[in-house]
């Protein structure tokens, strides 16, 4: 028995779920990147996706949002440093909605749902994700809108 726990705490750390709040939080982050969509943690995406989502700000999912260098910079090292390289991402995608643990964990929503008015897209987790905007991911959160808990 306590093998298997030393196993699950080691492999937990490798490949579990660690979407943190950073401990500390960053306004310029907040201010330019959340005033087009919900500011993602850093810990949604490894430190190559976060490089690379930022070095191509002129075509972020077809929308430019370039920033001036400074603030480029300063973004990008604050999402590199609080980001988390335990998660896989072999096809190396900068959305987040199709990194496999986020597809892992939305696979049964169907698309009836995801069209429902107050969802629109997958990457709105505020919708279902009701503590999302303060780093909480938690099942105990999540109230999909137009359905009871987990009934499709």
């Amino acid at each position: 028995m306590r093998s298997l726990l030393v196993v699950m705490v080691l492999f937990g750390g490798l490949y579990g779920d660690d979407f943190r709040m950073p401990k500390t939080q960053s306004s310029l982050y907040q201010k330019e990147c959340g005033s087009c969509h919900m500011a993602f943690l850093p810990s949604m995406l490894n430190q190559d996706g976060w490089k690379k989502m930022m070095g191509t700000l002129e075509n972020h999912f077809k929308t430019d949002a370039s920033l001036d260098l400074q603030d480029t910079k300063k973004i990008t090292e604050y999402l590199v440093q609080n980001s988390s390289n335990n998660l896989r991402n072999p096809q190396g995608v900068i959305a987040i909605s199709q990194m496999p643990w986020f597809v892992k964990e939305h696979r049964k929503l169907s698309q009836k749902t995801l069209s429902h008015e107050k969802i629109k897209t997958i990457s709105n987790c505020v919708a279902c994700h009701t503590q999302a905007l303060k780093g909480d991911y938690d099942e105990d959160s999540i109230k999909i809108p137009g359905r009871s808990w987990f009934n499709d």
